[in-house]
């Protein structure tokens, strides 16, 4: 941890290894595990999350980007890695994608033209639209993306879709039917000559919930940090007879008090005057803020953790500083270590939790930590 950090991440080997061996358990014999890496690693840093994955045996990486690609492919010179978002000036980047591992959705037959005159070529894998409706084709547009892609000789390695709605309800009937216009469509695919393709629908809640939409791979986000996609998710794998599945939040997030103030009763604390102390109290300060990634919305409405107990956050949280009320915690001083996310004791503070204070999901709160905070892999 370097010293002049104001907060640092601590990303736990230990937890990577049994978020993946949980997901080998259930996969599917034919069907091969890629780690999506994506958004600096959904938050936990995407060189350390790379190395992390290739130590513990995983064969395929995902990203969104090609600079994500770059960053990947500077760290292992020949593993597959999936670009899944859309390219941007495909003309410019030629010489970069110009690689035989890199393997690239698209969902137009002129990307696909532009990517397949590349030498060497980049494995193609054609993306259907089956109920998202965000990329990808479907119905007459893919009949005509597939007539066009034959007559042009270019070469599938795989297709692929994404399922819209399995984190957020309990009743897949939505889910099922994007599993039978997938099947649908590489029925149509397979029409037009192209067989054997790599066939990917299940991001990480799928993975646990549709064991029969395995097919060849599968590419785990979110729950290869240890959180889960939702409640729901949770629910309905135990209501599917799953319930000893389980996994370890990866991540940790820390700091330090690095300042410490005695206020009387009746003192505001902090822009606003939002809050007001009614006892005397004692007020810590944490040099960490909505800059460094603490949403806002957890001013007076949060907790961290400090010597194994919970200090409330006082007042509206500043741009790169929060107040906690330490009044209660003998000890509390200046370089005490503060736990923002993680556990102390036996106290926990979870992405989970503060998603649930601020009303928004566990993938924001990681992916806003800054990537200007250290991360330091811990067993």
């Amino acid at each position: 941890m370097k010293e002049i950090a104001s907060s640092w991440v601590e990303i736990s080997k230990h937890s990577i290894r049994t978020n993946l061996n949980s997901f080998r358990s259930i996969l599917n014999p034919d069907s091969t595990l890629t780690a999506i890496l994506k958004s600096n690693a959904y938050g936990h840093e995407l060189e350390t999350m790379t190395k992390l994955c290739i130590d513990e045996g995983v064969s395929r990486i995902g990203v969104n980007s090609i600079e994500e690609a770059l960053i990947v492919r500077n760290i292992d010179s020949t593993i597959p890695i999936l670009i899944m978002g859309e390219i941007q000036n495909l003309q410019a980047r030629k010489n970069q994608l110009a690689d035989p591992n890199f393997w690239i959705v698209f969902s137009r037959p002129e990307t696909a033209k532009i990517l397949s005159s590349l030498s060497p070529a980049p494995k193609l894998h054609l993306k259907v639209d089956t109920g998202m409706g965000r990329l990808g084709t479907r119905g007459e547009t893919l009949q005509i993306t597939l007539e066009k892609l034959k007559e042009s000789e270019i070469r599938l390695d795989g297709i692929c879709t994404h399922f819209a709605s399995t984190e957020d309800v309990l009743e897949h009937k939505h889910s099922l039917m994007q599993i039978r216009n997938f099947e649908t469509a590489v029925s149509l695919a397979e029409s037009f000559g192209y067989k054997n393709l790599i066939r990917h629908t299940c991001a990480s809640a799928s993975t646990l919930l549709f064991p029969s939409a395995h097919f060849e791979m599968v590419r785990v986000g979110i729950s290869l940090y240890g959180l889960w996609p939702s409640i729901q998710t949770r629910l309905s794998l135990n209501l599917i007879g799953n319930k000893n599945f389980q996994l370890n939040p990866v991540l940790s997030w820390k700091t330090k008090i690095v300042h410490i103030q005695n206020h009387p009763a009746n003192r505001y604390i902090g822009y606003g005057s939002t809050f007001q102390t009614s006892y005397p109290t004692k007020v810590a300060v944490v040099p960490v803020g909505y800059y460094e990634g603490l949403d806002r919305k957890l001013s007076n409405n949060g907790d961290m953790l400090v010597l194994g107990r919970r200090a409330r956050i006082l007042g509206r949280i500043c741009m790169n500083m929060t107040m906690l009320d330490v009044t209660h915690i003998p000890g509390a001083d200046i370089g005490s270590i503060v736990t923002i996310i993680g556990h102390d004791g036996e106290e926990s503070v979870t992405a989970d939790d503060m998603a649930d204070r601020v009303h928004t999901i566990n993938y924001e709160i990681t992916t806003r930590i800054s990537e200007s905070i250290p991360r330091i892999v811990v067993d």
